[in-house]
């Protein structure tokens, strides 16, 4: 799927690429993992700026909800 961000998932993720240390704080279905994954995939792969990144999620969100993001969002290639 084409992910589109909106205005304040764009600036999310701007604010996570742009700062050493970051947190996002945002309601539930707002797209902390989709913002989250986009920031490391940019990070990782067009600036190089990372290799290893620690996020702190549920279990249940870090094993089931991460891979499926990863499977439903077309510019994720290449995280695994």
């Amino acid at each position: 799927m084409k992910y589109v961000p909106h205005e304040y998932q764009e600036y999310a993720k701007e604010f996570v690429v742009g700062r050493k240390v970051s947190a996002l704080f945002l309601d539930c279905g707002l797209g902390k993992t989709v913002i989250t994954l986009t920031a490391i995939w940019e990070l990782l792969l067009d600036y190089f700026e990372i290799r290893r990144v620690l996020v702190i999620a549920p279990l249940r969100v870090s094993r089931d909800t991460w891979k499926g993001e990863l499977e439903k969002w077309d510019h994720l290639l290449g995280i695994e």
